[in-house]
Parts: C-alpha cells; structure tokens; sequence
C-alpha cells in the first residue's frame, strides 16, 4: 500500500490504544521505510505491507515503540535501544539538567545502572571536561551502551558492574536512575516487556536506592554528591531523611534527589 493508506490503516488500528495514534502511525511507517518525516509527505513509496501489518499489531499489544523502531530520543539526540534493556523515559533528561547544574570541568563521575548509556554519554558530550565512568549489572546494556558511545562520539568508561562494587578511587559525584517502583505499584503496559530489574525494587522501591546511599560515602570526596532520579512518593522520605534537595520534573512532580556527603 501507499504511504498515505498505510498511514490511514495504521492510524485506525491504533485509536484506543495508544495515546497519539496519528504520531505513532508516522513513526511506524517511517521507520519501515528509513526516511525522514520530511520524506514520509513528499514522497509515494511503497510501504511493505506484511512488515507494517505485523509493527502495527506489536504495538497494539503495547509492545514497546522503541523496541520496533530501535531508537529512543534523548536530548534531542537519538540512541540505539532494543529488547532487554530498559528504555529511558524523557523524565531522566531532569537527572541530566540538574547533573550539569552542579558538575564542573575535571570532575570524576560514574554513572550507575547505565542501561543505554543517555545519562553517561549526554554528561560527557554536554561538558566534555568530565571525567565519565559508567556500569550496569547487565552485560547486554554495556555493549549496547559502547556501541551508542562509539556511534556519538562520547569518551565513556564503560564495564559490567553491580552498583558501586567496581570501583575504587574517589569521585567528585555519582549519578543514576535506580530500580525504584514497588511491587504491586501502578506502572505502563510497556514495562512488561522490560527488564524488571532496571525498574523494580522490593519490597518498598527503596532497596536501590538505600543500597546507594550506603556504597556513595566509600567512593565520593568529602563534598561529594549523589544525584539520584526518584519515585515522586520518596521525595519526602529523603528529604527528612538525608537533607536531600529535590528537584522538579516536566511535570512538577519530585523527580531527582540531590545529596552532597
């Protein structure tokens, strides 16, 4: 079929189950063809009908759409994504504008729980001054995360780690998104095709997080930081808690903790 029928057939087969059928029908078909979306109005191409009708029902069963199309946005820069690592969500783009906030030239970071590398490699190609080191429990995250350092051109220290266990020396701040949903919590059809250790943390969606407040004082310098993404519910708790500065998302919920030691 031509492009503008396959854009009507996929928008009609995704209205109800997606928020933005008509974006998401673009994005599909866009993706099949390998063109821009400039391209998608200027041209009559044929989209392969098979391959569409078979995106389009992934989707409906709310299959990831960055696991079809094999690319996720963040920082207006596009990165590598694929099944069996976790996808990044715009709300982590607030861990990296509050990092940036409080990192300065020459400062040594690691990153923990990687995944695909946005929050590392958009540090190191915002302030090419930092020193970046990054790991993730994951061996598939690592390699997906080198391939998208590589592709971006970003120097990033990457290995296969647990937390803050392999590393020695001292930093200046370390960052990350940790697993912070608890069991039974409330989350998007999507997440059931992720991996459940990049997002979940029983029994109170705490566990990461404290595992980091412990493992952060061995590794940071006296006046060091923990900058952490968070669930809005443990705003308060760290707060009170451990003097935690807590920074806003897109959408004024409590979204990243800042901790100086």
């Amino acid at each position: 079929m031509k492009i503008r029928e396959a854009l009507l057939w996929a928008r009609a087969r995704l209205e109800g189950r997606v928020e933005n059928p008509s974006l998401e029908a673009e994005i599909l078909v866009r993706s099949l063809l390998r063109i821009s979306r400039e391209e998608l109005w200027a041209r009559e191409s044929e989209v392969p009908e098979e391959k569409l009708r078979e995106t389009v029902e992934l989707r409906m069963r709310r299959y990831p759409l960055q696991y079809i199309t094999g690319m996720v946005e963040f920082f207006s820069r596009n990165f590598l994504v694929k099944e069996g690592v976790f996808i990044p969500r715009p709300e982590t783009e607030t861990l990296v504008e509050v990092s940036l906030g409080v990192l300065k030239a020459g400062d040594r970071v690691v990153e923990v729980g990687t995944g695909t590398g946005v929050v590392a490699i958009t540090l190191a190609l915002e302030r090419p001054g930092l020193r970046i080191f990054a790991d993730d429990i994951n061996p598939t995250a690592v390699a997906l995360a080198k391939e998208n350092a590589q592709r971006l051109g970003a120097r990033v220290s990457l290995l296969v780690g647990d937390c803050l266990l392999p590393f020695r020396g001292r930093f200046h701040a370390v960052v990350s998104n940790p697993p912070y949903v608890a069991p039974g919590e409330e989350v998007s059809p999507e997440l059931s095709y992720e991996p459940r250790e990049a997002y979940l943390a029983p029994p109170d969606g705490l566990s990461l997080i404290r595992r980091l407040l412990l493992e952060a004082r061995r590794v940071l310098l006296p006046g060091g930081k923990l900058i952490m993404e968070i669930s809005p519910r443990h705003g308060k708790f760290l707060r009170e808690e451990y003097g935690a500065k807590i920074f806003p998302d897109l959408f004024q919920r409590p979204r990243v903790a800042l901790i100086v030691f």
